[in-house]
């Protein structure tokens, strides 16, 4: 099966806050309106922004991500692997898995073993669960359980 975190940067608490400025003529009269900015223009043109959480552009966004996914695995007993980079396994249960950056390819006996995974990534992130395995990091998965092959599609 595969799972994947929808945006896993944007949930992530930065480890200190950065700060920008934009200008308001730059921003959308709707978002201007939602947030009130007209009210809070700087004499200069430029509403100044505190910035409290990841987003794609900064560079420490993947680091800190990566850092909280594996805390947050590591809780329920989830290790990554001592010789293999990006594969992971659970200290108990016989169920592993690679992790390319947010999303899961993962191998089980068990079913209730990946309801467990899954249990676990849920309390802290959005995420969805393809049981046939066919989707992985963006790669189309043709899988023939027989020969244990797979072909791809991109």
């Amino acid at each position: 099966m595969t799972m994947d975190i929808s945006n896993m940067y944007l949930n992530t608490p930065l480890d200190r806050y950065e700060y920008m400025k934009m200008r308001l003529i730059d921003i959308s009269p709707e978002i201007i309106k939602q947030y009130n900015l007209q009210s809070k223009v700087a004499p200069d043109g430029y509403v100044y922004i505190e910035i409290r959480r990841a987003m794609y552009g900064l560079k420490q966004s993947g680091m800190l991500a990566n850092k909280e996914l594996k805390a947050v695995l590591a809780k329920t007993g989830y290790h990554p692997s001592k010789t293999t980079p990006g594969l992971y396994k659970h200290i108990t249960r016989p169920i592993s898995f690679t992790l390319v950056v947010d999303g899961f390819g993962v191998k089980y006996t068990n079913k209730n073993d990946t309801i467990h995974l899954e249990n676990t990534i849920k309390a802290h992130y959005p995420m969805k669960s393809d049981w046939s395995g066919h989707r992985y990091v963006g790669i189309d998965l043709d899988w023939n359980y027989t020969t244990r092959t797979t072909r791809h599609e991109r």
